[in-house]
């Protein structure tokens, strides 16, 4: 029996993708297990060349971290920071036409190796440029402070007739250290 050309082509057609399907079935975990071991391989390479830029800008990153140290108030150690932190911001807030209507007890102070972390929350009332104006001070003392939270609302003394005023609520994390000098305040 002779196969004419088209039907030997067909066989040989059939035969190659029954190879294949019988490759793929004995290979298929092999595939994947390479494609997985490429992945994490390119992941790994990705890392390393991440890790060396660091390496490389490590003294630039500790003359960064030892300007922003020395920039950071220091309070004594059992010194409570939040008690020279609140005068200052009560007396900085109406300097930027802000008043601060009520102060909450200051959250506990965290530490972060060497570095402290204490928040304070404040409601306020003012206009908005005198708010604008209060938070650039804030941003301004660097490190120091950053204003975490703000809630601000129209101030309404009356139902009908909003005001230039607004009133709310803000929360500003203050940075320092703890050590023998004598305590800077922003």
């Amino acid at each position: 029996m002779t196969l004419k050309p088209s039907e030997q082509r067909l066989l040989l057609l059939t035969a190659a993708v029954v190879v294949l399907a019988l490759t793929y079935l004995a290979f298929g975990d092999r595939f994947r297990t390479y494609a997985a071991r490429e992945e994490t391989r390119n992941d790994l390479l990705a890392r390393k060349l991440k890790a060396e830029n660091l390496l490389d800008r490590q003294e630039d990153m500790i003359r960064r971290l030892a300007a922003f140290r020395e920039g950071l108030p220091v309070f004594q150690p059992g010194q409570t920071a939040a008690s020279d932190l609140l005068p200052a911001l009560e007396k900085m807030a109406p300097a930027y036409g802000i008043t601060l209507t009520r102060r909450e007890s200051p959250e506990e102070e965290r530490a972060v190796g060497e570095l402290f972390e204490t928040s304070l929350t404040c409601s306020w009332e003012g206009s908005l440029a005198s708010l604008v104006r209060f938070l650039h001070a804030q941003q301004s003392l660097g490190p120091v402070s950053d204003v975490r939270l703000l809630e601000a609302k129209p101030l309404r003394t009356n139902r009908d007739q909003p005001t230039e005023k607004l009133s709310g609520k803000f929360t500003i994390d203050y940075a320092y250290t703890r050590g023998d000098s004598p305590p800077d305040t922003p």
